[in-house]
């Protein structure tokens, strides 16, 4: 920004305050309002205290930060998070929809020389695609977590190791707490190749807030794990396998992940594709080990429509894309998803359990969960400005009518974002 030639927009300015020579000041902001609704949310299984299973609500956020970089890349960063719910009159969710105001962010980075710095303070997290350790863009209030990262950077090689709090997020005023959950690991990216890239991770999990067919306890759990992809291009690959052990209670864990994602330009800008997971469930109720993934802090895989997750489930996804790196993001996807064990439930992305139900039919041995058709539209008109549109219709499988209200669901948004 500092050598930049061209005519600066108002804004500009405020990421280039010059504090002496070698200390810069810069401002940045985003203002977001979003509007949702739903028919027969969550397929009209909802809590006793719901006025209604079809809301609409609009979503408001605010997030302004302050980035302040001293000699020899020493850096303090710090954001302040509001965000609020109107119109629902359902009990607000303080983990998802509504923080009055917080502070979101504070950090400082220690460097110790170009390839090595420290970091430490309340922070977010984004690892990869976010199938593990997510922001939570989609909802209305973004996930942080307080803790500690070493990270180490080369042309090719990149890794960052931490351990951190997750952080319970309640609806007031500076009223967040963290939690006595643990997850910490490391995480690193190779680029091999020209297009080709690797990305091995391990994390370690602890806590007790987990839930597993109605029983709760100490969960001890770590994932060893292997993404590879390509750099964008005329054709494109996506492939994620993980593993996890430990131990919940007196069951040793064995878990499994498999997700893929491919697709090839038919022409420019426009990609055909399909992605998949298949992720096993638990085998029995009765035996010593658990055999549930735990996806962790992972984003929404299925979009805002439904609150599911791919832990116990097989799907495969054909979709269509539009994408010109410049002004439109545009995918229509089918998602057909089934549950891979009888014995076995499944879960919302923050792993609470959504089906079976305690006292409905718990021993239901359907597998079809729902079929998913999704259109998401995204446009950005401006470096500072974007729209999105999200359409989605969901048909609810035999296990979700057995298990529970299995209504479908009819679902769309719209968001516009301000960014400075």
């Amino acid at each position: 920004m500092k050598n930049d030639s061209l005519k600066k927009e108002a804004v500009d300015y405020l990421k280039e305050i010059r504090l002496g020579k070698e200390t810069r000041l810069s401002f940045g902001g985003e203002w977001r309002e979003q509007y949702q609704s739903y028919t027969h949310f969550n397929f009209g299984e909802v809590p006793a205290d719901f006025v209604t299973q079809s809301p609409y609500q609009l979503m408001h956020r605010t997030m302004l930060h302050a980035n302040i970089e001293f000699p020899r890349g020493f850096r303090v960063f710090t954001q302040l998070n509001s965000t609020a719910r109107f119109l629902n009159p359902n009990p607000i969710t303080g983990q998802l929809d509504q923080n009055v105001l917080s502070l979101h962010q504070l950090f400082v980075d220690i460097p110790f020389s170009r390839q090595w710095k420290l970091r430490v303070g309340k922070q977010e997290y984004s690892l990869g695609l976010e199938r593990f350790v997510a922001t939570r863009e989609g909802p209305n209030t973004r996930t942080p977590f307080y803790g500690i990262n070493l990270k180490y950077q080369l042309k090719n090689l990149q890794w960052d190791a931490f351990v951190s709090h997750p952080i319970r997020i309640k609806p007031g005023v500076f009223d967040d707490e963290p939690t006595e959950e643990v997850l910490g690991g490391f995480y690193s990216n190779y680029r091999a190749q020209k297009r080709m890239q690797f990305e091995p991770y391990y994390f370690y999990f602890e806590s007790d807030l987990r839930e597993y067919q109605f029983k709760r306890g100490l969960e001890k759990r770590h994932t060893f794990g292997l993404r590879s992809f390509s750099s964008p291009g005329n054709w494109n690959y996506d492939i994620e396998l993980a593993g996890q052990t430990g131990q919940f209670n007196d069951l040793s864990i064995a878990a499994f992940m498999g997700v893929w994602d491919f697709n090839v330009a038919l022409k420019k800008a426009f990609y055909v594709g399909f992605s998949g997971n298949y992720v096993p469930g638990d085998r029995s109720g009765s035996d010593t080990k658990l055999n549930t993934f735990n996806t962790l802090f992972a984003r929404p895989p299925f979009g805002q429509t439904v609150a599911l997750n791919i832990t116990n489930t097989w799907n495969f996804s054909p979709y269509i894309r539009y994408q010109d790196f410049k002004k439109w993001l545009v995918t229509g996807r089918a998602s057909f998803v089934s549950r891979e064990s009888t014995a076995d439930g499944i879960f919302t992305p923050n792993m609470t359990p959504a089906r079976p139900i305690l006292g409905k039919n718990v021993g239901s041995v359907a597998t079809d969960i729902c079929n998913i058709y999704a259109l998401d539209a995204q446009f950005f008109p401006t470096k500072h400005f974007s729209f999105q549109v999200e359409l989605g219709y969901c048909d609810a499988g035999d296990y979700l009518k057995e298990s529970g209200s299995g209504q479908n669901v009819h679902y769309y948004a719209l968001r516009n974002v301000y960014r400075f």
